[in-house]
C-alpha cells in the first residue's frame, strides 16, 4: 500500500510540473515606451473561456475558427491559450488576466488587424505602436528552415480631404519572431511622426497590422496587449541606455552613458536647459556606433554648464534624419567664477591683469585694435588665489583705444572690455 502510495504522489508531482513548465512564459525586450507617455488607446482582447472573433480582424485577410485545430492558413480565434494545434506553445495570455485572451493565428501573407482611434484632435509630434507577439511553434518544428511571423505597422491619419496619409516612420517592419524552447512573448513596435497640418487637426490615426511571411510550415503566432501613445517628449530613443547621468567635476558638467543595443544610430546630439521644458542648447555632437549589440560607453563635456540646476538630454538621430529624446537627468552645480580687473587703465608701457579664483586654469589673452586687427596675444597660467599677469612687448603699440579679451581653457569668456594706450 505504501508502495503504490509513493508512486501515485511520484506521479501526480510528474503531471504538475508537466503543467506548470507548458504555463511557464517569458517576455523579453525593453517595453516600447517614452519618457512620460500617455496611453490614448489599448487593447488586450478581454479574458473568458469561450472563444469569440474580433471585430477589428480584417475579414479579407483571416477567417474565424471557433473551434478544432487551426490548421488551415489564414484562420483565426480569439482565446486564452496558445495551442490552436497539439504541437503549439501552451501558454496564456500576455496581460496576465484571469483566462486572459489574445489574437491567435495562423498566418500567411496578409493585412489582419486594423483600428481607427479617435480623437477631438491629435497633435503633431511623435507617437508610438507597439504590442507583444509570440511565436507558438516550438523550437525545431518546421526544421530546417521554418517561417517565422514578421508584422508590419502602417500608422495612417485621416487628412483634411478624407484621404489617409501616413506618419513618418511609417510603415514599419519588425523584424522576424523566432521559434522558442519555451513560450516567450516579445515586445514589438516603433514610433511615428504626425507632421504639422497647420490649421487642421486630424481627428482619426488609422492602425495597421500586416503579416509578411506567406503561409506554411511555420507563421503561426499569438498577439497581445496592442498599444497606441502618445510621446510629449519626442518618442523612445531606438537604443537601449544602460544609464544616463550628470555630475560636476570642477567648473565642469561630464556627462556619461552607455548603451546595450544601438539601431541605424547616427549619432547623439547632448542638450542642456536650465528649466528642463524649453531653450535645449546643444552643447556637444557624438558619433553613434551604427548597429551594435553590445554595451558601448559615451562621454561629453560641458565646459560652461549653468550656475544652479543644469538639465540634460540626449537627442539620438538615425541615419535617414529621423530622431527621438532620451530621459532628462540634472545636476546642481557651484560654479567658482574667477574675478579678472585691469590694474591700470589706461596704461603706458606695461599692461598687468590680475585675477582671483579658486581653481587652476590655462587662459589665453588678447588685444585687438579699433579695426578688429589682434597685435598681442598671451597665454597665461593662473593658481588658486590671487595672480597678476603682465602683457610683454607692447610697448611700441601706438596710442589708442583696444579691446582686451580674455577666455579660459574652456572657451568661457573671463573678461571684455576696453584699454587705453597713452
Amino acid at each position: 500500500m505504501e508502495k503504490n502510495f509513493t508512486s501515485s504522489k511520484l506521479f501526480l508531482n510528474s503531471v504538475f510540473l508537466i503543467i506548470l513548465l507548458a504555463f511557464t512564459v517569458s517576455s523579453v525586450n525593453a517595453q516600447i515606451t517614452c519618457p512620460n507617455e500617455s496611453v490614448l488607446w489599448s487593447e488586450n482582447f478581454g479574458s473568458g473561456t469561450v472563444p469569440t472573433s474580433d471585430p477589428d480582424v480584417l475579414t479579407s485577410g483571416l477567417t474565424y475558427q471557433e473551434t478544432g485545430d487551426l490548421s488551415a492558413e489564414g484562420v483565426y480565434r480569439v482565446v486564452n491559450n496558445t495551442q490552436a494545434k497539439p504541437e503549439w506553445h501552451s501558454s496564456p495570455d500576455h496581460t496576465g488576466d484571469l483566462n486572459g485572451k489574445m489574437l491567435v493565428v495562423n498566418g500567411q501573407a496578409e493585412t489582419f488587424y486594423q483600428h481607427e482611434v479617435t480623437s477631438s484632435g491629435f497633435a503633431p509630434g511623435a507617437y508610438t505602436v507597439s504590442l507583444y507577439i509570440m511565436n507558438v511553434d516550438a523550437a525545431g518544428l518546421c526544421a530546417p528552415n521554418p517561417l517565422l511571423p514578421v508584422v508590419t505597422f502602417t500608422v495612417e491619419y485621416l487628412s483634411e480631404s478624407n484621404t489617409w496619409v501616413p506618419l513618418s516612420g511609417s510603415p514599419y517592419v519588425a523584424a522576424p519572431v523566432p521559434q522558442s524552447a519555451t513560450p516567450i512573448w516579445t515586445n514589438i513596435g516603433s514610433s511615428f511622426t504626425l507632421p504639422s497640418t497647420g490649421s487642421f487637426m486630424p481627428g482619426v490615426i488609422r492602425i495597421t497590422l500586416g503579416d509578411g511571411t506567406v503561409g506554411g510550415c511555420g507563421n503561426d503566432f499569438a498577439l497581445d496587449d496592442i498599444k497606441f501613445g502618445l510621446c510629449p517628449e519626442g518618442g523612445p530613443a531606438p537604443v537601449e541606455f544602460i544609464n544616463f547621468k550628470a555630475q560636476q567635476k570642477g567648473n565642469s558638467v561630464s556627462l556619461d552613458w552607455s548603451t546595450a543595443q544601438e539601431i541605424n544610430n547616427s549619432y547623439f546630439e547632448v542638450q542642456r536647459s536650465a528649466d528642463g521644458n524649453s531653450n535645449w542648447d546643444k552643447i556637444a555632437t557624438v558619433n553613434g556606433a551604427g548597429n551594435s549589440q553590445v554595451l558601448r560607453n559615451y562621454s561629453a563635456v560641458d565646459a560652461s554648464p549653468l550656475s544652479g540646476i543644469n538639465y540634460y538630454r540626449i537627442r539620438q538621430v538615425d541615419y535617414d534624419g529621423h530622431f527621438r529624446y532620451s530621459s532628462t537627468v540634472n545636476v546642481k552645480t557651484n560654479i567658482a567664477k574667477t574675478g579678472v580687473s585691469v590694474l591700470v587703465n589706461p596704461f603706458r608701457n606695461n599692461l598687468s591683469v590680475n585675477f582671483s579664483g579658486t581653481t587652476s586654469q590655462v587662459v589665453s589673452a588678447r588685444l585687438i585694435d579699433i579695426t578688429g586687427k589682434q597685435v598681442a596675444i598671451e597665454k597665461w597660467s593662473i593658481t588658486p588665489g590671487t595672480t597678476r599677469q603682465d602683457f610683454s612687448n607692447i610697448s611700441g603699440l601706438q596710442q589708442g583705444l583696444y579691446i582686451l579679451s580674455i577666455r579660459n581653457d574652456s572657451g568661457e569668456i573671463l573678461y571684455n572690455g576696453k584699454v587705453v594706450k597713452q
